[in-house]
Formats: C-alpha cells, structure tokens, sequence
C-alpha cells in the first residue's frame, strides 16, 4: 500500500486551471479550438481530477504521449477526442479501435501500418498526422513528407484525416528565426489538407500570436500555472502548493556541521527545523544550501544537503518555533512558485511540476 505523509501536503487548485484555461480561450479567435495537453498524468497532478474539470470547463480535445495514458484518461470520460503523441506505439491495434483512440501519425510506416489495419477491419479510423518542421523529434521527416504531399491517394485511402499538425522547436523564445520559418514551412503543407484541421502552437506558440494558432491549439505547461516563455512575466496563476511540516527542531552551536558531506557550518549558534521532504520527493539535491522557504510572510533557508527524505532550515528567527508542534513550512506556492523557484537550479517549471512524488497527502480544492 503507498505510503501518504501527512506531514507533506501537495494542494492542487482546480479553479487556477479552470482560470487558466480561460485566459487561454481569450488568447484565441472564437472558432480556436483549446485542446489540453494531460501526459504525464497532466503534468503529474493527477489526470482522475483535471481532465474532469476541464471538460467542465469546456475541453473536449486532450492529448496525451502513451496509449497507456490515452487508455486512463478514457477511463475518465467515454467521449472525448484523444490523441496520442507518440503514435503507433502499442502492437495492438484493436486498442485503438475499440476505445476510440487518434493516433498521430509520425512517419510513413505507421501510416502504411494503419491504412493495412483499416483495410482488414473494414472500417475507416480517426488519425491525426504530424509533419516536422523543424524539430527534428517526432513527425514525418522531409522525404517522408514530400511523398506524401505527392501521392496522397497513393498513401491516404482509408484513414479519415482529422487533424495535421506540427510542433515549434523555439516558441519560448518569440526572438528566434526557427518560429517563422517553422510557421512558413507548415503553412505550405496545410495547403495540401484544405478540408482538415491544422494545428501548431503549445503554450508557448500560443503568445506568438493568432497566427501560430490556427484551427487547435495544445496549451500544457500554462494550465499549470509554468510559464511558457523564458523571459516574459507569467500572466497564469498559480496552481500548486506544496508545505511540509517541521518534524524536528534542535539547537546547533557555533562551528557545528550540517546534513551529509558537512557542506554548511554553523558561524553562530542556530535553530534547525528538519522536513520530512527530499529528493525521493522530487526535490533536487541542487536546492542544496539553495533554496529558501516560507513560515508565513518570513523567509528561511535550506542549510546542508537535500538528502533523500529530509531537508534542514534555519528558523533561528522564528518566533516561538521551540514550543509550536505544528509548524509547516511552504515549499512552493504564490510566494515561491514553479516558475522562480526552477530558475535556482537551471531548470524548467515541467520538470519542477513532473517529479513531484507519490508521497505527498495530495489534496484537491475548487474555489
């Protein structure tokens, strides 16, 4: 049975996606469709309550990396459209079949492999087709493409084509060239699908402006409250709190080291409080000696090494911290969120968000 710390909170606030959400519709011309991008059990907070939400928020697209994760967010709602990333990567096709699943399409064996699946069940499927522009990951390469564009017949006979798409490689950075030429060369193959729908922008792509945003759009990390864009202000809200609970506290004097590899020695005598949070929870190592906290408004620092179940911070100048049994420290929230905080170790707000661990006392709130 998984262990749930109480000692740990993770609060998720549904109403902050469902406000971000909106924020994005805005963004977008009316007839825009706002698809969500939910892999990675939405950004690992939990697909079993954010894909309700949305829905009821309006979302009927969502899109996913895994036919595993397209199979639980069907789980959830019978009717919505599903896309899979990843493409063909389940050896059952029938999978695909009986849930109502749309693969995207990402090189021409796949495409020849679904079109022989069609013709044996006797029966058209929804497929969606991803062309690389530029990124150079997944999608139908520059050959693969331009034998499509020329044969379609040859190549399309059965699949019922509901969505083309690509993905830009920059779109955090507004500045770089790559967007438009990415944006030029996906305009030159939508041409080819007149009567489909075309998608291109991701939450960064979206503040490139309408015209990266087409027919969809698959808004991620900004439903989350991350910031899309490296160096612009963050116009979403935040969606998480994370506060752990002070489980030890103890006085060190002068010269005393702290935590694995003495990394921090004391220059005066201290108060410690220990947090029953680490690496094993996804909170780096390199929040080492790096990282500040909250106790309320009052700001307090991580001293020693982030071991693996266990964080130490100096709450020398908390008031009363001797006597309060029951003192939690915010780790993020709207004082310290994803975005700052990710900044201190050189990394991005999705892996900040998508290492958040099991052992957390999940809660959900509404309002």
């Amino acid at each position: 049975m998984q262990d749930i710390d109480k000692n740990t909170v993770l609060n998720i606030n549904l109403k902050s996606i469902k406000n971000n959400y909106k924020k994005i519709k805005k963004k977008v011309n009316s007839n825009c469709i706002v698809a969500a991008t939910v892999k990675a059990n939405a950004y690992g907070l939990g697909i079993k309550k954010i894909v309700p939400k949305l829905y009821r928020s309006g979302c009927r697209y969502f899109f996913v990396a895994t036919t595993n994760e397209a199979l639980e967010v069907r789980k959830v709602n019978k009717s919505i459209s599903i896309f899979i990333l990843n493409g063909l990567v389940t050896s059952d096709l029938s999978i695909i079949h009986k849930y109502n699943l749309i693969p995207i399409i990402n090189n021409l064996s796949e495409l020849k492999r679904i079109e022989k699946y069609q013709v044996k069940i006797k029966k058209s499927l929804k497929i969606a087709i991803h062309f690389d522009t530029g990124m150079s990951r997944l999608g139908l390469d520059k050959n693969e493409t331009k034998l499509i564009l020329e044969n379609k017949e040859k190549y399309i006979n059965f699949s019922n084509v509901v969505l083309v798409m690509s993905h830009l490689a920059c779109a955090d950075t507004p500045s770089k060239k790559k967007n438009s030429h990415q944006l030029e060369n996906f305009c030159k193959i939508i041409k080819y699908f007149p009567n489909t729908k075309h998608s291109l922008a991701n939450s960064a792509g979206i503040l490139l402006g309408k015209k990266y945003h087409f027919d969809m759009v698959r808004p991620g990390i900004s439903l989350y409250g991350g910031n899309p864009l490296k160096d612009s202000k963050n116009i979403y809200d935040n969606v998480i709190n994370l506060k752990a609970k002070i489980i030890q506290v103890r006085n060190i004097s002068k010269n005393d080291t702290i935590g694995y590899g003495a990394t921090f020695k004391a220059k005066k005598n201290m108060i410690i409080g220990t947090v029953p949070l680490g690496y094993a929870d996804g909170f780096s190592r390199l929040f080492s000696n790096n990282f500040e906290g909250y106790i309320g408004h009052q700001k307090i620092s991580i001293v020693g090494r982030v071991s693996m179940d266990l964080i130490t911070f100096d709450v020398t100048n908390v008031k009363g911290i001797s006597k309060n049994k029951n003192v939690y420290v915010d780790i993020i929230g709207n004082k310290n969120n994803i975005n700052n905080i990710c900044k201190r170790i050189s990394t991005i707000p999705y892996e900040v968000l998508t290492k958040l661990g099991k052992r957390y006392n999940r809660t959900y709130t509404s309002y």
